[in-house]
């Protein structure tokens, strides 16, 4: 029965890519909506791609009330779950990634909402003190005095709200402001100062948040809705149970419900040389009063910019070419591209062992959170080190078999627009995602 359930989840996807080559890539389809839109986070999933591939498990595989996403980001896979009715289990390394999901994820009381957001508005432009209320190593680098005093006008007036779930909305909304009025540049993910003429340009902080703050009160008021068409909200609540983890999955992940369905996008590689998140999260991170993240559970992740993605796959490279020798007979794959990469630059294998290994041990904890002959939905990127593509989509495959899953599917899809390093020592630009469907 479950070869049987295979071949018809491959016709269906079939009939998809039948219609156009270039379906997949929904180029001119794709748009954020509702809580999709709260946070620009980098390197996101196209959401109406996971929901239309949701869909089709949906209709086709009985029984399937869970997912889970162990690499969960800002939430595209949550929000799609919640339009669902589905529970869920999200795991992230990352604090910023955690309070997305817990304001996507949270009660939508959308008219206290904006009578609070009336409140902390008036409160911040009735604020003149002159006292710059955080202090962090590079604050002057990274922030004009005046912006300084900006934020922490809105910093305290946010402080000074009593309900914790509306911070949480607030902080939010404050961490796409940081990202916009700090002095690195946007064309980049990384921390690169930006050109004295454009820091001269900055705008105000507190406009930039009364902007955002409003956007995302529109927002919320369409995911409120919009989880009310689809009878999935209760009591201004979805009805799915969410569960968030703050944790690292190369350790043991302690959770004792198992899921129907797994739908992720792991790093395409170590953040460093990828997208680096956690310079990304970091400045945002530094205006925020973390304490209100309910489900942090990872400590020193602030240290400095580097140390949320030092800590993530592939971050450390301690014993790289040991883990090599652990991992290279799980996958013919990974052994035939560090070949090529030695012959040109041999330092960078250990990059590419490290983040592998890590990848591995990530997937024996994961598959322990999954039902037999539960699904799994894997959006992959094939990075390049030392111009040489690293076939993630096939070393992914075979690791998973090397664990007894079975594959079953694979869709390649052009990539519209997702921004990652243009060119660095061992990336390139990725244009091609793979979309890999195996089951355990």
């Amino acid at each position: 029965m479950t070869l049987e359930q295979d071949q018809n989840l491959c016709k269906i996807i079939d009939s998809y890519s039948s219609k156009d080559d270039a379906y997949w890539s929904f180029r001119g389809r794709a748009k954020r909506f509702h809580c999709h839109n709260l946070i620009h986070y980098p390197a996101m999933m196209v959401p109406e791609m996971q929901g239309e591939l949701l869909d089709v498990f949906l209709t086709e595989v009985q029984n399937i009330q869970s997912v889970i996403d162990p690499f969960v980001g800002s939430g595209t896979t949550l929000s799609e779950a919640l339009s669902r009715g589905l529970d869920f289990l999200g795991i992230d390394i990352n604090p910023l990634a955690i309070l997305a999901c817990e304001v996507k994820s949270g009660a939508l009381y959308t008219k206290k909402l904006q009578e609070k957001t009336d409140l902390l508005l008036h409160n911040i432009k009735k604020d003149k003190s002159n006292i710059v209320s955080k202090n962090f190593f590079g604050i002057n680098k990274w922030f004009t005095k005046q912006t300084q005093l900006e934020l922490s006008t809105i910093y305290r007036c946010i402080k000074a709200e009593q309900s914790k779930w509306a911070r949480k909305i607030f902080w939010l909304s404050l961490s796409t402001t940081v990202r916009a009025v700090c002095n690195s540049r946007s064309s980049t993910y990384k921390l690169h100062i930006k050109p004295n003429k454009e820091i001269d340009n900055i705008p105000s902080a507190i406009l930039i948040f009364e902007k955002t703050i409003n956007k995302n009160i529109s927002n919320m008021k369409e995911q409120k809705e919009f989880l009310a068409k689809n009878k999935v909200l209760k009591i201004n609540k979805s009805i799915s149970k969410v569960f968030l983890k703050n944790i690292d999955t190369t350790n043991n992940i302690k959770h004792n419900k198992k899921y129907d369905l797994l739908i992720s996008s792991p790093p395409y590689g170590d953040n460093q040389t990828t997208v680096p998140y956690g310079q990304f999260s970091y400045l945002p991170l530094m205006w925020i009063d973390i304490a209100d993240i309910k489900n942090l559970s990872k400590k020193n992740m602030l240290i400095n910019p580097n140390t949320i993605d030092f800590n993530s796959l592939g971050g450390s490279l301690k014993n790289a070419l040991i883990k090599l020798e652990e991992i290279k007979l799980k996958s013919k794959s990974l052994v035939q591209c560090v070949q090529k990469i030695q012959k040109i630059n041999p330092n960078n294998i250990k990059k590419l062992a490290s983040f592998i290994y890590d990848l591995n041990q990530s997937l024996i904890n994961v598959l322990k959170l999954l039902k037999e002959n539960a699904y799994m939905i894997w959006t992959l990127g094939n990075r390049r080190i030392s111009n040489i593509e690293v076939p993630l989509d096939k070393i992914m495959r075979e690791l998973l078999e090397s664990m007894g899953c079975h594959y079953v599917y694979q869709i390649e899809r052009e990539i519209p627009s997702k921004r990652m390093a243009k060119r660095n020592s061992v990336a390139t630009t990725i244009g091609n995602e793979f979309i890999l469907i195996m089951r355990k």
